[in-house]
């Protein structure tokens, strides 16, 4: 499924989970390494917007050059020694558009990246290259948030999934997310959790409806969903669990990450409204702010 994985780097501890993730997974799917640092110069182009300066970019100092390289050098090191090729680059630019230019010019089919790096600014993801990423590609993004060594679960030390949940409301993008869920899962040999969420908030504004007009619905919608999940599961070998249940979505993702253990986290951008297109106020935002686990988004477009 995955031939090309990117793992941009800035070179800080923050990216580690991140690269141990993205080495992992190419390992698994024998893909090609692409290690990216980006030198960023957004601050420098923000300043000679305001100043009205001429200055020449190419004048950054060699240094900032020489920890990319280093960066992406360390990755491709480590890729080799699970025997995966491993393309370097170092960009210079603002690190989101870089990237995204990057995945177009090489045709990346899955982005591993941390979600904060040297500032830690980002540690509530708004406004990060990460979603920024997330907003704008159509392929998978994995958001991987750093981690102490001693907060680690067994599986992530050893670089591997074993519970899998894929939340879905039979969107296109859920569905798109089920199938890389399943995927992973019998790649991984991992269990994979199907969940459906009533939301009473989502909905309790239809005109015309009684709650528990809804609730039916709703109900026999989650069960049809679950059970298509179940299904290609079993055509697929991958074990499976299903749950129905209801709360505020986004809560009750997080409370079944923690109960059932899951290290992976499969779901779409956006569901069957269609209004968290851009991710903000999105359960996607909300579950990417909030996941220790690592999450993996999927457009589905």
């Amino acid at each position: 499924m995955y031939t090309d994985i990117l793992i941009p780097t800035d070179g800080s501890d923050n990216v580690e989970p991140a690269i141990q993730c993205g080495l992992e997974l190419a390992r698994r799917y024998d893909a090609t390494v692409h290690a990216l640092h980006v030198v960023d110069s957004s601050p420098i182009e923000r300043k000679l917007e305001l100043t009205a300066l001429e200055t020449d970019l190419e004048t950054l100092p060699d240094t900032w050059y020489d920890a990319g390289d280093a960066a992406t050098q360390e990755i491709a090191t480590r890729a080799a020694e699970h025997g995966l090729d491993a393309v370097t680059e170092v960009r210079r630019g603002i690190p989101a558009r870089e990237i995204h230019s990057y995945i177009t010019d090489t045709g990346i089919d899955l982005v591993c990246m941390g979600t904060r790096g040297h500032t830690g600014l980002d540690r509530v993801l708004l406004g990060s290259v990460t979603t920024r990423i997330v907003r704008t590609v159509d392929i998978p993004v994995l958001s991987v948030k750093p981690k102490p060594m001693e907060a680690l679960s067994e599986s992530e030390t050893q670089g591997g999934f074993e519970n899998i949940l894929v939340p879905t409301d039979g969107s296109k993008p859920a569905r798109e997310a089920v199938t890389h869920a399943l995927d992973l899962a019998r790649t991984y040999d991992a269990t994979l959790h199907a969940l459906y969420v009533v939301d009473r908030g989502a909905y309790a504004s239809r005109p015309g409806w009684t709650w528990d007009e809804l609730r039916r619905v709703l109900e026999q919608n989650g069960e049809t969903i679950v059970e298509d999940v179940q299904s290609r599961a079993a055509a697929d070998g991958v074990s499976v669990v299903a749950e129905i249940t209801h709360g505020v979505p986004h809560q009750v993702i997080g409370a079944y990450c923690d109960e059932h253990g899951i290290d992976l986290v499969v779901m779409g951008t956006h569901g069957r409204s269609g209004l968290s297109r851009r991710l903000i106020g999105s359960v996607t935002e909300r579950v990417l702010r909030n996941s220790d686990e690592p999450v993996l988004t999927i457009r589905g477009v």
